[in-house]
């Protein structure tokens, strides 16, 4: 791209509008593009040799909430996280509750409605979870529980 690359533009899209989803969309399969474009705010990492009906279909469950990665991307970044595991705090039985629903794509009210809690109370176990993982988003905390064998 000849102004930006692909994580500095999907950080500026994020900054303008931080309420989109951005999918990655690219050739680069290495460990350090796929956690700077997480960090930057995409949604997903997808390789350009993805068939068409497939990106389609990635595209319209991003927009959903739902993150979408490439096997092998996804793989990388699990071994991103698991390095860095040794450092985290274990998580309540209701965290973990939450964060298999968050991995499945459940909304926060899915979530409270499924868990008999109220929304903020969903928020806040979000947010715990997050720190104690040292993670940045849901997405990065359903691909945590999708490589850590709770999905």
């Amino acid at each position: 791209m000849p102004v930006l690359d692909g994580v500095e533009a999907v950080a500026l899209l994020r900054r303008r509008a931080p309420g989109c989803k951005v999918v990655m969309l690219t050739t680069f399969d290495d460990e350090d593009y796929v956690v700077r474009s997480l960090r930057a705010g995409a949604t997903g990492y997808l390789l350009k040799d993805l068939p068409s009906q497939e990106l389609a279909a990635a595209v319209k469950l991003a927009a959903a909430g739902v993150a979408q990665f490439d096997p092998a991307a996804a793989a990388r970044l699990a071994a991103v996280l698991d390095r860095s595991d040794s450092r985290r705090e274990p998580l309540t039985v209701r965290e973990v509750e939450v964060l298999r629903l968050v991995a499945a794509g459940a909304t926060n009210k899915e979530i409270a409605e499924r868990l008999h809690l109220s929304e903020g109370t969903v928020k806040n176990h979000i947010s715990r979870i997050l720190g104690r993982l040292g993670l940045r988003g849901r997405t990065q905390a359903a691909l945590y529980a999708q490589s850590n064998g709770l999905v």
